[in-house]
């Protein structure tokens, strides 16, 4: 008989075709990120460190641990590290990107709207490593 259950063949098929589709998708969702990044986005150089996170703005300005960006903007963070392998994430915005020593990796976002945000790294970097976090703050391009 070959099965153990009832189910006809053409069910077998549509399982296999589904998860191909679904990996498919991911696949082209990560390409996405890279592909189109807007044009006027704005380019943030993200550091990771033991144990923190330096942000540096296009016009040379530096934050550390904090990040302040405009709601409705386009942001491309370019997201490189100084020591070991971080992994930067803001868990409200699906933003998640390693930070690897000698790379830059590329994610960008567009903030919809004004709040405060945890930014952590998701990689285990050492004894402090649950510390380090940041915030993102966003808002309003009025001020």
């Amino acid at each position: 008989m070959g099965h153990h259950s009832n189910w006809p063949e053409w069910v077998y098929v549509g399982v296999v075709i589904a998860l191909m589709c679904w990996v498919g998708a991911e696949a082209w969702n990560a390409e996405r990120l890279v592909e189109h990044i807007p044009a006027d986005a704005e380019v943030i150089k993200v550091t990771g460190q033991q144990w923190f996170w330096t942000f540096e703005h296009e016009d040379g300005t530096k934050e550390i641990g904090e990040l302040h960006v405009k709601v409705g903007k386009a942001y491309k963070f370019e997201i490189m590290s100084k020591d070991v392998n971080h992994s930067f994430n803001i868990h409200d915005y699906v933003v998640l990107m390693d930070a690897v020593p000698g790379r830059v990796n590329t994610v960008w976002f567009a903030p919809m709207e004004v709040g405060e945000h945890d930014i952590q790294c998701r990689e285990y970097c050492g004894l402090i490593h649950y510390n380090m976090r940041g915030k993102l703050i966003i808002e309003d391009d009025s001020s």
